[in-house]
């Protein structure tokens, strides 16, 4: 046992530095308290060196207990889910209680077993089902082991206060009495030490490096798609299997972008950039994805839409930018879009940079017909419509 405590307060350690590099993910300095509440009410009581049961009994069962409620706790806030407030002291508090009354007021370690081994298959299994109902994704496996581990940690709680209520031996502290129960007790404890702690920072390590795709797949200033994260949503929907009869794409070109930034400075050119991302991502959609081409650059990559649903979301967008640029107090006369249209079908022979080209070429015309405009065309004949 004394090997338990040790390994719990390792994690504890772990979890610990782990929260220093990663303050932003909630729970899991919670979870770093847990583990060193645990531990510590182990190396405690292990060695038996406590000769006073009813001290032994206070210094073990309310840590113990208490590391199982910011188990749950740290659990709740990693999921998103936090408890109601005031939530973790009502937990802990019970634990306290529960410890206390059949300890010191009814010395009855029958009932302070039973009552214990009901606490903590309760919090393990409300643990184990946030786990299981809210687990990411991408880390849907993860996810589940940690929840079956705890799983079954409750379900040996609840063995052992099953053993403990239908002895017919009268039952001492720790019920030495029962060897089988407490066997599958600690079994159910180190289970969750060795594996469940660890599946844990798993998951912590999990999600810091899902957060540094969606950084490396996301433009900084705007949080919009970058190319990267633009290439892995086509590459999503070009996947086989995927009912997508044809492809548009919007590129959109800030006018004079240039000039603005030399007149009004980097700042001001920054926030219409923005400005735009704003615009666009109220526009989104599942289907409509937007994103930043590059500098003033903008993209809308459409999905199973039509020519003309294509032209009037490209107009919106022109519009919507216009009419939120001349809000701003630093532009006198606002600022202008030019965007260019194409769609292709989905066939053996789609390529995704030749219907870019076709949508550049489009912008081309937008600019050189005096911009502030939509140009659009079809595949087949590149047949150009001005709308101003």
């Amino acid at each position: 046992m004394v090997v338990l405590g040790v390994t719990s307060v390792t994690a504890s350690a772990m979890f610990f530095t782990l929260h220093a590099a990663a303050r932003h993910i909630a729970g899991v300095r919670s979870w770093a308290l847990a583990c060193l509440s645990v531990g510590c009410a182990v190396l405690l009581d292990a060695p038996r060196l406590i000769g006073d049961w009813q001290w032994a009994s206070l210094l073990f069962n309310i840590p113990f207990d208490a590391g199982h409620a910011l188990f749950l706790a740290g659990t709740a806030q990693f999921v998103g889910r936090p408890l109601r407030r005031h939530g973790l002291s009502l937990l802990i508090a019970i634990a306290v209680l529960l410890t206390i009354a059949f300890t010191l007021f009814v010395p009855d370690s029958v009932a302070r077993i039973f009552t214990q081994s009901l606490y903590q298959a309760g919090v393990n299994g409300l643990t184990a089902w946030y786990l299981w109902r809210y687990r990411e994704r991408q880390s849907s496996r993860a996810y589940r082991v940690a929840a079956l581990v705890l799983l079954a940690e409750a379900a040996a709680s609840l063995a052992q206060g099953f053993l403990v209520i239908t002895a017919a031996a009268p039952i001492t502290y720790a019920a030495p009495e029962l060897p089988f129960a407490n066997i599958v007790t600690w079994l159910g404890v180190m289970a969750n030490a060795l594996i469940g702690n660890w599946i844990l920072f798993l998951l912590v390590l999990l999600r810091l490096v899902g957060e540094l795709k969606a950084v490396a797949a996301h433009d900084p200033l705007t949080g919009l798609l970058n190319r990267r994260g633009l290439r892995a949503h086509i590459h999503s929907l070009l996947a086989p299997g995927r009912p997508i009869g044809s492809l548009g794409v919007l590129l959109l070109d800030i006018d004079h972008f240039k000039a603005l930034n030399d007149r009004y400075g980097h700042d001001a050119g920054d926030s219409v950039l923005v400005m735009m991302g704003d615009v666009m991502r109220t526009l989104g959609s599942p289907h409509v994805m937007p994103c930043r081409w590059g500098g003033e650059e903008f993209c809308f990559v459409v999905d199973g839409h039509s020519g003309a649903s294509l032209i009037e979301l490209a107009e919106r967008a022109r519009q919507e930018f216009h009419r939120a640029s001349c809000a701003h107090p630093g532009l006198l006369s606002g600022a202008t879009v030019s965007i260019g249209v194409a769609a292709m079908p989905i066939d053996g022979s789609f390529e995704f940079s030749r219907l870019v080209a076709l949508a550049d070429a489009q912008l081309y015309l937008a600019k050189r017909g005096g911009r502030d405009r939509v140009c659009s065309a079809a595949e087949t004949d590149c047949a150009t419509t001005l709308t101003s």
